[in-house]
């Protein structure tokens, strides 16, 4: 759009989205709140964005949709589709029906860059890391083990492989099909040239220092940057998982991220931004599907089609995959909140499609060989060869003559090549579109207030869900009472009472249409209870026969509203008016 502050085309630095962040603020003042939610571990701001129309309601009062990215280091591909999503819902208000409609009816909080440290390091030097930049496990802070440390001695910006001949006991071989590809060595292979192949790096002793003389056998050092941040959430926390780190909420950001989502109740769908693979990811971690409530599985396969539609991407349980200690898994545990973690950008779709549900199902048993040819042969076609370098002889200082090359795993392998950006990251916005479209949605449908003789009135309201989710959204959020019931509230102006009534009424939660999907046996469609009618006497006096009564509707997850109606003799009526056919029609068009 021309309106637009971010490019789409190249990924920013940490100063670089600060300004944008702050760019969009000054350019749509109206529709943007900016906050710091906390510090990094190294003192860098952690920047949350919430969009609404304020003149619409307040944000609490909205269903909202919770967005994150970059929790992972170089997993920067998060923090750009969570900057499309903010320039999307910005530059289309007012002209976009649909957009327009979830501005004026949702808050949308998105954080695009959980770890700005780790995102800084990653982007501005040849490391490779997953996650903060604290040094641990904490002995790490003192020391490093002596062997082989990941280093770019070559000066080219890049840590990529390094083989080093050795024909008597190499283990790897330049594959016959394409010698750039290294493949297994066969007891059946007697001539070589073999291969050792290391990180490229140099070897240090104890005190951090380069060692003299190579005398194998050497250890490979693991990066300091150990701790994992999607690891230290309460929900399945365990110290046994790598990277987890002392304790549950141990590190500055996940602290922010917990405090932030348990601070705004309304929150009512969250979609949390990873790379690499190409997959939506679901909980539950450590439970299996069998122990959800049968509705709760629905409503995951439900908004995951959604998520399958927008993206091409597959929804994937991740059930067993080691991976407990994890945002969504929290979300969805202690809040009742589906939470899905895609994991954008998908390489191995590109290139060999054929290739990708097997991949899915079960990585290491796929023809890691094969898979590798087809990489390289969608490098060639389509990246013009960028994404790999040759291997080239260099100039060790202590290993003497090695050859270094590989991928450029960064903006190829986990992240998409700058001139895909944009158009990964618009596959996100729209998901996150259709899952915003499908939070709950409150309406008051009708007051009607009518004279029963003697200054006696009766008020009569409906209320009701319009959206596809109910305003608990699950049962485990029931479950866990992480949502309050909804509440019909009059309020009444002076002058008036009640008669044999309470001025609040706890209804429940107000089912979503969603609810009424399902069908029994013999296709037999049960109602769905997404209405609720309330009624209360009021006894008024003679001054007050020309004052405004009003009813309130009151829904953590699925909005506030209030309509008013006056007493009168004659009695008056309120109906909620029909939707604006036109808000709709670009509903496809703009995905």
């Amino acid at each position: 759009m021309g309106n637009t502050v971010v490019t789409f085309d190249r990924y920013l630095l940490y100063q670089e989205l600060a300004d944008a962040l702050h760019a969009f603020k000054e350019k749509y003042p109206d529709l943007v709140t900016l906050v710091s939610v906390g510090k990094s571990y190294e003192g860098r701001d952690i920047w949350a964005v919430t969009i609404t129309n304020p003149r619409t309601g307040l944000p609490l009062e909205k269903p909202g949709m919770y967005v994150d990215g970059n929790i992972h280091a170089g997993e920067v591909t998060g923090s750009m589709a969570a900057l499309h999503l903010i320039d999307y819902l910005l530059t289309r208000y007012g002209t976009d029906g649909i957009v327009t409609k979830l501005v004026d009816s949702r808050t949308f909080y998105i954080l695009p860059r959980i770890n700005p440290d780790g995102a800084e390091l990653y982007l501005t030097s040849p490391t490779h890391l997953r996650s903060s930049v604290r040094p641990f496990p904490d002995f790490r802070k003192q020391e490093d083990p002596p062997g082989l440390h990941a280093e770019d001695f070559d000066g080219n910006g890049l840590i990529l492989s390094m083989r080093i001949r050795d024909d008597a006991r190499g283990a790897w071989k330049a594959d016959p099909e394409d010698a750039r590809l290294m493949t297994e060595r066969s007891p059946l292979d007697t001539a070589g040239p073999f291969y050792h192949i290391y990180t490229e790096g140099v070897l240090k002793d104890a005190k951090g220092e380069w060692v003299e003389e190579v005398l194998p056998p050497f250890a490979h050092v693991a990066t300091k940057y150990g701790l994992d941040l999607n690891r230290n959430f309460p929900s399945g926390f365990s110290t046994q998982t790598t990277g987890a780190g002392p304790y549950p909420l141990s590190e500055p950001e996940t602290r922010c991220q917990v405090e932030f989502i348990s601070q705004r109740p309304n929150i009512a769908g969250v979609l949390l931004y990873h790379t690499t693979g190409g997959m939506l990811f679901r909980p539950h971690s450590t439970i299996p599907d069998k122990d959800f409530a049968e509705e709760d599985i629905a409503l995951y396969a439900a908004i995951g089609k959604l998520g399958e539609n927008a993206t091409g991407y597959p929804v994937i349980s991740c059930y067993g995959d080691s991976s407990s200690g994890v945002l969504d898994d929290w979300c969805f545990d202690q809040l009742g909140l589906l939470a899905f973690t895609p994991e954008l950008w998908d390489a191995v779709g590109r290139a060999a499609p054929e290739m990708k549900a097997d991949y899915l199902k079960s990585p290491e048993k796929v023809d890691r060989r094969k898979l590798e040819l087809k990489l390289l042969q969608w490098n060639d076609r389509e990246l013009t060869g960028d994404a790999f370098v040759p291997w080239q002889k260099v100039a060790h200082p202590q290993f003497g003559t090695v050859e270094v090359g590989g991928w450029k795993s960064k903006e190829y392998r986990q992240n998409p090549p700058r001139h895909l950006l944009r158009a990964e990251c618009h596959r996100m916005t729209a998901f996150a579109i259709s899952y915003a479209l499908a939070l709950p949605e409150v309406h008051i449908d009708e007051v009607v207030v009518k004279p029963l003789g003697e200054h006696l009135y009766s008020v009569h309201a409906v209320v009701s869900n319009h959206g596809f989710l109910s305003t608990n959204i699950t049962k485990q959020a029931i479950k866990h009472q992480a949502v309050r019931p909804d509440l019909v509230r009059l309020e009444l102006p002076k002058g008036t009472e009640l008669v044999n009534c309470e001025h609040q009424y706890e209804i429940g939660h107000l089912e979503g249409y969603a609810a009424g999907q399902k069908a029994w046996l013999y296709y037999v469609f049960p109602p769905q209870k997404g209405t609720v009618r309330v009624k209360w006497n009021v006894r008024a006096k003679n001054n007050a026969a020309a004052e405004e009564l009003a009813v309130c509707l009151v829904s953590q997850r699925g909005g506030t509203k209030r309509v008013t109606a006056a007493i009168g003799e004659r009695g008056t009526s309120y109906a909620a008016p029909l939707p604006d056919e036109s808000i709709g029609s670009t509903a496809v068009d703009t995905f």
